[in-house]
């Protein structure tokens, strides 16, 4: 049984704008707050992104994904995401200055993209997406997709058949779709990402034509 975990987070008051919940999700994962860094993130996603990044079964992902990742398994995941940014950029995520949000519709679900700056790459984002009751939470896959687009891309290609392949390939349908359209509308991560993107989307549109 898995206990203490995040699949339906509750909205916080600082996740009422874009730049809110881009600045409690860095002031989160900094303090080990693993509770509002959990309720700041769209669920799904950071169970996609953390089954690529530890390489988790089939099994394990589609239980993260219908129930949310345990608070255990997130705490040391933002911590190493927390330590692993300090070392590489020499400061740390809410350190950043974050800037003015800019909305926009993608697939019928409202994004905005969130400048972010004083780290070691320039024009950096952060995609946040809204919920059903206004409020906004930290979309991984959009964010980080320049990064994991070909990684998602494998996985997606490696599935199986199966109940288990069949909850991961739900969540590429209904969260990693309209992240890759919203990641590609923002327009930050380039060719090569839009490329593999649109190869990913078009396996999920033949798999639910």
């Amino acid at each position: 049984m898995l206990a203490a975990c995040s699949s339906s987070p509750a909205a916080l008051p600082e996740h009422a704008t874009p730049e809110g919940a881009v600045v409690s999700w860095f002031d989160a994962v900094d303090s080990g707050d693993v509770e509002t860094a959990s309720a700041t993130i769209q669920p799904e996603s950071l169970a996609l992104i953390m089954g690529i990044e530890n390489d988790i079964s089939t099994a394990e992902l589609s239980e993260y994904l219908s129930r949310g990742v345990p608070l255990d398994l997130q705490k040391s995941y933002w911590k190493s995401f927390s330590e692993g940014f300090t070392e590489f950029a020499d400061k740390t995520l809410s350190s950043l200055t974050v800037g003015q949000a800019d909305e926009f519709v993608s697939e019928g679900e409202t994004f905005a993209s969130v400048p972010v700056t004083g780290g070691p790459a320039s024009g950096s984002v952060i995609i946040v997406r809204q919920r059903l009751d206004g409020s906004w939470e930290v979309d991984m896959v959009a964010s980080l997709g320049d990064g994991f687009s070909k990684l998602l891309l494998d996985r997606y290609e490696r599935l199986g058949a199966g109940e288990d392949e069949s909850r991961i390939r739900l969540a590429y349908l209904e969260v990693v779709e309209p992240s890759l359209w919203a990641a590609m509308a923002d327009g930050s991560f380039g060719d090569d990402f839009a490329r593999t993107a649109l190869t990913l989307l078009s396996r999920i549109d033949a798999d639910n034509a």
